[in-house]
């Protein structure tokens, strides 16, 4: 009990340092009892480790305090800095700690300060009263306590049957690593996130072997053609062909514009490596080319290793002359996707922050998503890459979620036939967008080609529920890979002769194949892929490699690529390694610039009137440094009132911020001196 004791009163110390307020962690450790006991249990277990092997309570306590203190800071200050906790991949990707340098200085703030003294003054007071029994311990307390140790980090750290974090109901948000922390605690967010450092170097691997590799493929486009088309990329959110299942029957066609393409042009299914959730692995495929089946399993590489510049289609489109633009009506935050995508080599990244709320359901609208796409495009004079995901269809899926429901399913009752509803509504609103992008494309005539894929399938209540329902699903169904990880993709185009590919493939080999395409010369990489996925088109997952015909030697050349590409010197990139980052890169649809500046009298308050390019519809006013209340009455214009602290100001400062959902500024405009003696209220732009 004693144990415990100093156990929890490290994991509190922990805690103040890494969330950096006293309130905050005060809460925490009231408010979440299971999470504090199993980060107890965490430091007890490294206790009873080294005091068995040190044969010392003392000590341990001094050396376990230090070292978890220690990172628990380190995570405080990332955190500040950078947005994101302190996470064991850092160890091994350290890029990041030259951005964190010059912020060493602010370690000794009162916080920190005072949480060492009073955990250095408890501490003492605690280890006095420790019994001195633990000064002396034989070794059959010492083979018991190192014993009882090991089982206890194992249980804590284990999924399977034997998890005291599934005894407690704890779940590790992976997604969301700044949540998981501050829900779960640093230390147990830390042991759970240790299983995604299993990174193996393949054998053979060095310059050579990458080099012999990566000069041995012939290319995929020999002579780049005269057209460079636009490229849509669009990750539609858990877009599914649910009329496949046969025991169901839909009042209408929930996706016909869909059904149509894909009797004309190339689709089929790609095999993705995700059920239910994970979007960012699938885009992660999609992009870069690398695959999910040479990771750990369960990690999320856009979190945990995407730390520098990564070829992808943006960056090969971009050498190319092409405009890059990412959209995600979504949290910039999430998934650490401002930062991936940046180092992705897009030029804009145009997130939910910048989206005027047009809302179907909890989400952004499918349709939204497409007017940003069809304005990207039309704000550049050359060819576009553009890829883009959606909102609108994600989890959940019961009834109520949408406004209305209109297609009725039958073959199903009770909480599945809710279920298939409000998907079928759903996949309506995705249908209708590949219908607004398809057809304003068909008008304009300019060449391009749209890719239309799920990411993976919808998650229908707990266990399957839906899918057993309706029939679609057996229990032990010998075709539960096919059946639940295959989704659909479709690839149209407006200016090539018809022909149609039945695309069979993982989402690795898609970006390849496009290229391909279009006749848009790629890189050894894609020349490599689109090389094996002619002879190996699907990568299962390891365990059905044998059932598949799949041989694993001949995906040990790419599994060596991308270890050298993502943790490796990169030797294949050579001098173009430099090139994939723009350095121009931007969040929103472009540079947020002010243009001109009106202030006037509204009863008795001034109005400040900022208009200017690329002014988002969330931006807010800052009037000499202090936000003020903003509206946006129409785009490219924001409206403020004037505070009353700078009512009495002839000179105004005026800039506009847009911030995220976690209150951090995510883009800046230019600061703009407004002077009201000014004869014609011109304005001096600083």
């Amino acid at each position: 009990m004693p144990l415990f004791l100093c156990s929890v009163w490290i994991v509190f110390l922990v805690e103040l340092l890494s969330r950096g307020k006293w309130g905050d962690t005060f809460g925490w450790t009231f408010l979440a009892i299971p999470k504090l006991t199993l980060n107890a249990l965490v430091v007890l277990g490294l206790l009873l480790l080294l005091s068995a092997l040190t044969n010392s309570v003392r000590l341990s306590f001094w050396l376990v305090a230090t070292v978890c203190l220690a990172f628990s800071l380190i995570s405080g200050i990332k955190l500040e800095i950078l947005g994101v906790p302190f996470l064991p991949w850092d160890l091994l990707l350290t890029s990041e700690t030259k951005d964190m340098t010059p912020y060493i200085g602010g370690l000794f703030n009162f916080t920190v300060i005072s949480g060492v003294v009073v955990f250095i003054a408890v501490s003492l007071l605690l280890l006095y009263k420790l019994p001195r029994v633990a000064v002396k311990l034989k070794w059959k307390h010492r083979t018991t306590m190192g014993l009882f140790s090991a089982l206890l980090l194992v249980s804590i750290y284990n999924d399977g049957a034997i998890s005291l974090k599934k005894l407690a109901n704890i779940e590790n948000l992976a997604w969301d690593q700044t949540e998981n922390v501050k829900t779960n605690g640093f230390l147990l967010s830390t042991i759970m996130n240790l299983k995604f450092l299993n990174l193996k170097e393949p054998s053979g691997y060095n310059d050579q072997s990458i080099r012999s590799i990566a000069s041995s493929v012939p290319p995929a486009v020999p002579v780049a053609g005269d057209v460079k088309p636009n490229i849509i990329v669009v990750l539609s959110e858990s877009f599914w062909d649910a009329t496949q299942v046969k025991g169901l029957t839909f009042s209408q066609d929930p996706i016909p514009f869909y059904h149509a393409l894909s009797a004309k042009y190339s689709s089929g299914t790609m095999l993705s490596p995700q059920y239910g959730g994970g979007t960012a692995n699938v885009e992660f495929e999609v992009l870069t080319g690398n695959s999910m089946r040479f990771l750990p399993q369960g990690s999320i590489p856009y979190n945990q290793y995407v730390d520098k510049g990564i070829d992808s289609m943006a960056s090969i489109l971009k050498r190319q002359g092409y405009d890059t633009t990412a959209i995600n009506p979504f949290h910039s935050w999430f998934y650490n996707s401002k930062k991936v995508y940046e180092n992705f080599g897009f030029s804009k990244y145009i997130s939910q922050e910048f989206f005027e709320p047009d809302y179907e359901g909890p989400y952004l609208s499918d349709r939204s998503v497409a007017k940003y796409i069809i304005e990207s495009g039309e704000k550049t004079p050359g060819p576009d890459f553009i890829f883009a995901n959606t909102m609108q269809n994600h989890y959940h899926y019961y009834p109520g979620k949408f406004k209305e429901n209109t297609i009725e399913v039958t073959g199903v009752t009770g909480e599945a036939k809710g279920l298939f509803e409000t998907l079928a509504q759903g996949l309506q609103g995705a249908d209708n967008m590949l219908k607004q992008l398809v057809t304003y494309y068909e008008q304009k005539q300019e060449p391009t080609i749209i890719v239309f894929f799920g990411d993976h399938l919808p998650s229908l209540g707990e266990n399957y529920k839906a899918y057993k329902d309706s029939g679609y699903l057996q229990e032990n169904d010998p075709n539960f890979l096919n059946k639940m990880y295959r989704v659909p993709v479709l690839v149209w185009n407006n200016y090539l002769p018809q022909h149609q590919d039945k695309l069979d493939m993982s989402p690795s080999f898609l970006s390849s194949y496009v290229l391909k395409l279009a006749e848009r010369p790629g890189t050894y990489y894609t020349d490599f892929l689109y090389q094996l996925s002619q002879k190996s088109p699907v990568i299962p997952p390891k365990n059905m490699y044998a059932a598949m015909g799949i041989d694993e030697n001949a995906l040990q050349s790419y599994e060596k690529l991308q270890y050298d590409i993502m943790f490796g010197k990169q030797y294949g990139y050579g001098e173009w390694a430099g090139t994939i980052k723009d350095p121009n890169y931007v969040l929103g649809p472009g540079k947020l610039e002010i243009e001109d500046i009106q202030v006037q009298a509204s009863g008795d308050d001034q109005v400040v009137k900022v208009s200017g390019q690329n002014l988002p519809h969330n931006g807010v006013v800052l009037i000499n440094g202090q936000p003020a209340v903003t509206e946006c009455k129409k785009l490219g214009e924001l409206t403020a009132v004037v505070t009353p602290e700078a009512a009495g100001s002839q000179e105004f400062n005026i800039e506009i911020v847009v911030k995220d959902s976690k209150d951090i500024v995510v883009a800046t405009s230019n600061k703009v001196a407004y002077s009201a003696n000014a004869a014609n209220a011109a304005n001096e732009v600083k």
